[in-house]
């Protein structure tokens, strides 16, 4: 009988090790997290009840290993020092051990191994998503400022070709219609020649300066692309219209830093498992949008980033909405003039 308990037991620790394991892949669950490690720590608790044992010891470590990938150190480590107690007061009641605190000294410090290999493994984690983040926004950047420049660029090329060449062109149109006054001269087949040149020049730098200004704007698709790719998960559908050209520098920065900061909260506060962000441009607006399947909640309350972008959104005329997505999560959209502003 008490061999089957102590199977069941280690079943139940099993059980609980297994959730453990699909909610450190799947971290969006919390109360799986509750359950897991109270199963993990009242059947390993019950196992040692049963009296002096070389093994059950041991599944006090992976309980402390359990605690550090939870995190916070402090939460962690007050939790394992109570599991201690725990074992410490079994020691003394159950097991009857002749040296009980020598005996919790040498099981505390593998435990106290374990929880600081996790927390120091923990924690590098935390600052690799950190610094892919910063990499992301200062690749990000680069996009914007060499998409500026390529923009500039182009206003520069248009302007010269319309105020020099255009108008040296339309001056020797002119020069030679008074040329073409003289009736000898306008009988010539050079003249006449000339002329249509010129005619055809003027239509085609005319195209030209057209399709330069027609390519007017920031394309930010690809500065969203790099912001997207600095989250490995949850897995982020990318929907961005072609084309899709922002007029002006603030503007661009603008989208590009609203599809950031949504990305980011839906990443680390709604524990999404897919994230949606698209991008659309209408004749009037120019629309962001980056909504969730995580936990919406009830209220969508503005953190200091989003109070941010509303700011930034407000001064450039435009305007942020939140809501539910279809999804049941959290949806955001930033919604933004496409005609410069005076």
């Amino acid at each position: 009988m008490t061999r089957a308990i102590a199977a069941l037991l280690m079943l139940a620790f099993l059980a609980g090790f297994g959730l453990r394991a699909r909610a450190i892949a799947d971290p969006t669950r919390a109360a799986r997290n509750v359950l897991a490690l109270s199963l993990m720590v009242v059947s390993a608790l019950a196992l040692l009840a049963f009296g002096p044992s070389t093994f059950t010891p041991m599944l006090l470590i992976v309980i402390a290993v359990a605690f550090g990938a939870i995190g916070p150190a402090r939460f962690a480590v007050t939790a394992v020092v109570i599991l201690n107690v725990a074992f410490l007061g079994i020691l003394i009641t159950r097991w009857r051990h002749d040296d009980p605190w020598f005996q919790l000294f040498i099981y505390g410090l593998f435990q106290v191994f374990a929880l600081l290999t996790t927390l120091d493994r923990m924690h590098a984690q935390r600052i690799s998503r950190d610094l892919r983040e910063v990499n992301a926004q200062l690749l990000a950047t680069r996009e914007l400022l060499a998409e500026s420049a390529r923009d500039g660029e182009r206003l520069r090329v248009s302007r010269e070709l319309h105020d020099v060449a255009g108008h040296r062109l339309t001056a020797l149109a002119v020069n030679l219609e008074l040329l073409g006054q003289e009736a000898r001269i306008s009988r010539q087949h050079e003249w006449r020649l000339s002329r249509a040149l010129v005619t055809e020049l003027l239509s085609d730098l005319g195209s030209v300066v057209a399709n330069l200004r027609r390519h007017d704007g920031i394309d930010v698709r690809a500065a969203l692309r790099r912001i997207a790719e600095a989250f490995p998960v949850p897995r982020i559908h990318l929907d961005l219209a072609d084309p899709v050209r922002v007029d002006g520098t603030e503007k661009a920065e603008a989208i590009v830093r609203a599809g950031q900061e949504g990305l980011t909260n839906a990443v680390r506060h709604a524990n999404a498992h897919n994230i949606w962000l698209s991008l659309a441009q209408s004749a009037r607006e120019l629309c962001l949008e980056v909504r969730d399947d995580g936990k919406c909640p009830a209220a969508h309350e503005a953190g200091l980033g989003l109070r941010g972008m509303r700011e930034r959104v407000a001064l450039l005329g435009g305007r942020v909405e939140t809501d539910t997505s279809r999804e049941g999560g959290f949806r955001l959209r930033v919604i933004l003039p496409t005609e410069r502003q005076p």
